[in-house]
Parts: C-alpha cells; sequence; structure tokens
C-alpha cells in the first residue's frame, strides 16, 4: 500500500506509520532546500533575513525593505530550481509533499462531513435508511415486495426526506426522483431545474478537465471496470473520485442558485409527496 493509500484509508488521527513516513519526508524536504540554498549561495542572505525578521515586532507588518529582501531570495531561488534538471530529486519530494498535504486536507473534509452527517442522521433513521436499501436489493432482483413492507418503504422514504430538509442536506438528486413519481413542476420551474443540473455538470467537468489526479482516476476506474474488478473495489473507487470532485468544487454563485431552486422546489414538494408516498416504488428507485 503506498502512502497515498494509506492516507485515504487511514482515520484521523493517522496512524503511527502513515504519520512517520510523512514526517520523514518533510525532514528530507526541509534538508534539501537548505542544501538548494547553500549551493545558490543564498544561504547567507537567507540566514540574515531571519534575524532580521525574529528581531522585527510581531505586532507591527513586516518593513517594506526587509519584505523587498525577501521576496528577492525567493524569486531567485524559485529561478534556479525552475530550470531544467536542476534539482530533481528535490522538485519530486516537493510535488509528493504537496499531494500528501492536499490528501490529508481531502481526508480531513471528509472526516469532517461524515461526522456532522452521522451528528444530523439518528440511529433511527439510519435504520430506515438500510430498510430501503434492502429493500431495493429485493427489486432489483425480481423479488415482490408484500403490502406491509411496501407501506413501510413508503414511510421510511418520507422520513428520510423530512430528516434530509431539516438537517439542511437536500439534494437534487432525492428532490429529482420525488417529483418523477408525481405530477410534473410547472414549466418554468423545470427550466430551471435542467439549467441548474447543467451548470452542476460543466462545473464537474471544469473540475475533472483541470484536475490531473481525478481524469487519472477515471482512468484507473474504466481499466478496473474493462478488467472485472470487484464491485466492491470499483465502489471504493468511485467514492474516491466523488470526494476528490466535491472538495474541488468551490462556486459560490452556484451554491446560491442551488439553494434558491431547493427553496422554491420546496413548497411545490409538499403539495405532492403525500400522494409520491402511496405509490409503490417503480423500478426499485426512488
Amino acid at each position: 500500500m503506498n502512502l497515498k493509500e494509506k492516507i485515504l484509508k487511514a482515520k484521523l488521527p493517522s496512524d503511527p506509520t502513515t504519520t512517520q513516513t510523512i514526517e520523514k519526508l518533510r525532514q528530507d524536504v526541509d534538508e534539501e532546500i537548505t542544501e538548494a540554498f547553500i549551493l545558490m549561495g543564498l544561504h547567507e542572505k537567507l540566514e540574515s533575513v531571519k534575524l532580521a525578521i525574529s528581531k522585527a515586532p510581531s505586532d507591527q507588518p513586516l518593513d517594506h525593505n526587509l519584505k523587498e529582501k525577501v521576496d528577492k531570495i525567493i524569486q531567485e531561488f524559485n529561478r534556479n530550481i525552475s530550470q531544467p534538471g536542476a534539482y530533481l530529486g528535490l522538485k519530486q519530494k516537493l510535488e509528493k509533499l504537496n499531494t500528501v498535504n492536499k490528501l490529508i486536507e481531502l481526508k480531513e473534509k471528509s472526516e469532517k462531513l461524515k461526522a456532522e452527517i452521522n451528528e444530523k442522521v439518528p440511529a433511527e433513521v439510519k435504520e430506515k435508511m438500510k430498510l430501503l436499501k434492502n429493500a431495493q436489493e429485493k427489486l432489483s432482483k425480481g423479488d415482490s415486495l408484500d403490502e406491509d413492507l411496501v407501506e413501510e418503504v413508503a414511510k421510511a422514504k418520507q422520513q428520510l426526506i423530512d430528516v434530509l430538509k431539516s438537517a439542511n442536506l437536500e439534494i437534487i438528486g432525492v428532490t429529482k426522483r420525488t417529483i418523477a413519481n408525481s405530477s410534473p413542476p410547472p414549466p418554468e420551474l423545470q427550466e430551471k431545474i435542467v439549467n441548474a443540473n447543467e451548470e452542476i455538470h460543466k462545473e464537474i467537468e471544469r473540475v475533472i478537465s483541470s484536475s490531473k489526479g481525478i481524469s487519472t482516476k477515471i482512468e484507473e476506474l474504466k481499466e478496473a471496470i474493462r478488467e472485472g474488478s470487484s464491485p466492491e473495489n470499483v465502489e471504493k473507487m468511485e467514492a474516491e473520485i466523488k470526494e476528490e470532485i466535491v472538495a474541488a468544487l468551490n462556486s459560490e454563485e452556484l451554491k446560491e442558485k442551488v439553494e434558491s431552486l431547493q427553496a422554491e422546489l420546496s413548497s411545490f414538494m409538499e403539495t405532492t409527496i403525500e400522494e409520491d408516498n402511496k405509490v409503490p416504488a417503480e423500478n426499485g428507485r426512488w
């Protein structure tokens, strides 16, 4: 298992072995950066600036002349290290460390989101989710549901939607499924739904095209499916890709549009959801 997989699989805080590996990488980078400064003839300038900064008042902005010296040292360092074929080992370790930091940040965001969801979704609701999953599996196998189970599934579905609303975790996927089984929304609302989904898809496509890591993972997922990889492995790879896409999505304007659309949909859903829950799930989908 490589370092990347260890970080993504480990619970926070990471296991001691992973933490030691990351710390060793950081120490190696620090040492090699120091060596690079010495080889570039910048070490004395760097030490002089560090001394001046340590003596400067911490409660005041950095002196303009001192800031210029710092900027010049950084520019010269970056210019030297960016030369083709120069400091390849250091550049590789810097890139690896940057990847590690991003993975740790992604993992922290993921753990925080899971904790928030677990806090907002009580054990009783998790049982309802399990019930829905089991019913859907039965339908996918061609098995029929008895009347009591159909009624229980409908109640569980309604309770889940109510919880998602109250926890502010409602998503367009839930809304679309709800509307699909009831009367269609007005044309102007349908148009807004289509436009919102198009913007979401475009934003996701932008994130994928601009992230080499996500694009690579998608290709790895396609290859795994072609090679007949296990469903568990495929599901795990899909989950990792979704996590990275969600972490990379950062459009406040898009978020505001979606939230505005959800607000409009909520009033429409309230008038149709009661009728929707009386109808058994079609083809095992909700």
